[in-house]
């Protein structure tokens, strides 16, 4: 039952990311920081679920899901990079640089620890 939940949890930080990449206004990705932290992630949240997850009791077919609506985002979003600013003028970019790094930080180490654990 928690492998189901797990999973279904994977779909959906896929199809949010989907609808940011896609869909303009208020919670749309509106930089390009924001759109290759966003991709970075679902890249995470991947790992995590490879982790986390036991897929003998997941249907795979809610991962093969996940990964073609994280693909469709993918789509959204290289489609809106090339018009979008590297960074929105902000009070706070400062306060955003720090965060983006210790999310990053973090990150890595779920995906390393993904890596060294399927391998």
């Amino acid at each position: 039952m928690i492998a189901v939940v797990l999973a279904a949890l994977l779909v959906a930080v896929a199809l949010l990311f989907t609808v940011r990449a896609w869909l303009g206004g208020r919670f749309s990705l509106r930089d390009r920081v924001m759109i290759l932290a966003e991709t970075f992630g679902v890249v995470v949240a991947f790992a995590a679920a490879s982790m986390l997850v036991d897929w003998t009791q997941a249907p795979p077919a809610l991962w093969v899901v996940a990964v073609v609506v994280a693909a469709a985002g993918t789509v959204g979003a290289a489609r809106r990079f090339a018009s979008l600013p590297w960074r929105r003028t902000r009070r706070r970019w400062p306060l955003r640089v720090v965060r983006l790094g210790l999310g990053g930080i973090l990150g890595l180490g779920v995906v390393a620890l993904a890596a060294v654990i399927v391998s």
